[in-house]
């Protein structure tokens, strides 16, 4: 009986250890290289293959809302047509089957440039590392009144 005991016990710690790596491997970012083919607005690309890229945590404003038209010149500027890199962090895609990214060029988080220069503002649903930046780009926009803080 305390054998069926121990190995049932066994059994449980290594289930509960391969959901643990399953998790940690889940969660940790992963990157891929693409180049930019089209920019649809100021948070949503789409990269070579066709593939929709919604920018992680950051909203701008829709089509015919006030700075809709900057923010997606604005991203136009920083990265249509080149080579950029995702960063995937938690959910893969959203409700509109988009992949859900942080977009690097070089070494600049494009997503926290669009919040820091005020084309965006913070729309966060999972906390990330870069969380903290994110909070204090957008509490700098809102202080100088960029764009979407414009009174």
């Amino acid at each position: 009986m305390r054998k069926k005991t121990i190995v049932s016990v066994a059994a449980a710690v290594l289930l509960l250890l391969a959901a643990l790596v399953q998790y940690y491997i889940q969660s940790q970012p992963t990157q891929t290289v693409s180049v930019v083919t089209r920019v649809i607005d100021g948070d949503t690309i789409v990269v070579e293959g066709g593939e929709r890229v919604r920018l992680l945590d950051i909203d701008t404003p829709e089509k015919g809302e006030p700075c809709a038209t900057n923010a997606t010149n604005r991203l136009k500027e920083l990265i249509d047509g080149k080579e950029i890199i995702l960063e995937k962090r938690g959910e893969d895609r959203d409700v509109y089957d988009r992949l859900l990214r942080y977009v690097f060029l070089n070494d600049t988080l494009v997503n926290l440039v669009m919040v820091r220069e005020g084309w965006a503002n913070l729309y966060v649903v999972e906390k990330s590392q870069y969380y903290s930046y994110f909070v204090e780009a957008e509490q700098a926009a809102k202080k100088e009144g960029l764009c979407v803080w414009a009174a």
